[in-house]
């Protein structure tokens, strides 16, 4: 839970990972709350009674959430299937600014090795571009997890899309924190929306 506040107030691509990771815990676990709490919450080694409640509140919530959802088995939470969309909605405006260059020359780097992997995941051909970063970089997080071997050009096309999903992150959470700052009404989620100035 405090892992992904911070992961959300500083790297909008890391949360998002660190949340698909941590839906992929809840499922390994069977939605179970029992196993979650054995198997992860206790692991934390909470002593404070109030803050292990909060804990396992959060776990308990995205446990619900996923069986409301009807992505208890595959798939990801609405709310970061919208977060994303709302990354690539940023994106696509980035793509159209002048002054963002160095950005658009990142995503052009990292273009060749995304269609590439394209091919490569399931459904990549259906995928926008910042979906597809994110699937690539999990699915690379997850094979060396699992101790298999990844090719060196693998690794490499990685960092390339790394590179313009860490530039993104930063300029997506430069503009919320200009938008928060400049309008003291912003909705709930605190999602980016960009306007015409």
């Amino acid at each position: 839970m405090l892992i992904a506040q911070k992961k959300r107030k500083e790297n909008i691509v890391e949360y998002i990972l660190y949340m698909w990771n941590v839906e992929d815990l809840i499922r390994a676990n069977g939605l179970d709350m029992s196993q979650i709490d054995k198997n992860i919450i206790d692991k934390y080694g909470i002593a404070d009674p109030v803050a292990r409640q909060q804990v396992y509140d959060w776990w308990e919530n995205l446990c619900v959430m996923m069986k409301r959802e009807g992505c208890d088995k595959s798939g990801h939470l609405q709310i970061l299937t919208m977060l994303a969309n709302d990354v690539y909605n940023f994106h696509l405006y980035l793509l159209t600014r002048q002054e963002e260059i160095p950005y658009q020359n990142a995503f052009k780097t990292a273009w060749p090795d995304l269609s590439l992997f394209m091919t490569k995941i399931p459904d990549g051909d259906k995928m926008q571009h910042v979906l597809l970063a994110l699937t690539a970089i999990y699915d690379y997080y997850l094979l060396k997890l699992q101790g298999k071997i990844v090719l060196a050009d693998t690794t490499n096309a990685i960092v390339r899309i790394s590179h313009f999903m860490a530039l993104l992150s930063q300029k997506y959470l430069k503009a919320e924190r200009e938008l928060h700052a400049d309008d003291k009404e912003v909705s709930p989620d605190g999602d980016f929306v960009a306007t015409a100035k």
